[in-house]
């Protein structure tokens, strides 16, 4: 792999996010197996409404405290949970403020689901589609502290797609 040189950074007056694109280019052309694969990037993406049940994976830690990362790919479900509770002062309380270009996705309530620390770059899927890409969170597994994922906005993939050309 060649080193990454592009990386995505969005700003709004003086509020300014970095969100985990980075494009890594291949010294020679990957093939599809049973075990490497890729997800095809759609023209739009539709963002995800609360309480949706997604897919995320990762090879990072399984708990906050574990010292190892996993050696295996792992994947959990979460649920999509609204910006507005996500921004309340049970949750992130603005804390950072949780805008349009992110989805919040977590437990349901009953079931922990989360990323952890080293899954960071790795995929939101929801309804069978690529809609997001793990960035932050506090710890893992906490219910009112839910992951954070970079929204792959319309804007976001016209990024993505006019760079990778």
């Amino acid at each position: 792999m060649l080193p990454p040189t592009l990386c995505f950074n969005q700003c709004r007056g003086l509020f300014c996010s970095f969100f985990p694109f980075l494009i890594s280019t291949l010294d020679k052309p990957a093939n599809k197996t049973k075990a490497v694969n890729w997800l095809p990037l759609g023209k739009t993406i539709k963002d995800p409404v609360a309480r949706t049940r997604c897919v995320v994976a990762g090879w990072g830690k399984t708990a906050s405290d574990s010292t190892e990362w996993s050696d295996v790919l792992m994947s959990t479900k979460v649920t999509v949970v609204d910006r507005k509770k996500c921004n309340s002062p049970d949750f992130y309380n603005h804390r950072p403020v949780i805008t349009s270009d992110m989805v919040c996705a977590g437990g349901d309530g009953k079931n922990i689901g989360d990323t952890c620390q080293g899954d960071s770059g790795g995929p939101l899927l929801c309804n069978n589609a690529l809609v997001g890409i793990t960035s932050f969170g506090r710890k893992c597994g906490i219910i009112d502290k839910p992951g954070v994922y970079a929204f792959l906005s319309a804007k976001t993939l016209t990024w993505i797609k006019k760079t990778i050309k």
